[in-house]
């Protein structure tokens, strides 16, 4: 798996995230996610399958594709 791809999107979450005030707890709460995967997650330890990826999104209420606009 491209390592830069996995950064960007753990860069990416926690961006959004943070300029929605969500907290790791009110973001895992919403997502249904465990909350230290969400941190292991924007750590890049973890990466997301892609029904974790949408349940973030919606979650964030956005688009999947936010999540990968590295622009």
């Amino acid at each position: 798996m491209n390592s830069d791809i996995c950064k960007q999107f753990a860069t990416k979450l926690q961006e959004i995230r943070e300029a929605k005030k969500f907290t790791k707890s009110k973001l895992s709460e919403l997502a249904d996610v465990d909350i230290s995967y969400i941190g292991k997650i924007e750590r890049g330890e973890k990466y997301p399958n892609l029904k974790t990826i949408a349940k973030l999104a919606q979650a964030l209420d956005i688009p999947v594709k936010d999540l990968f606009d590295f622009e």
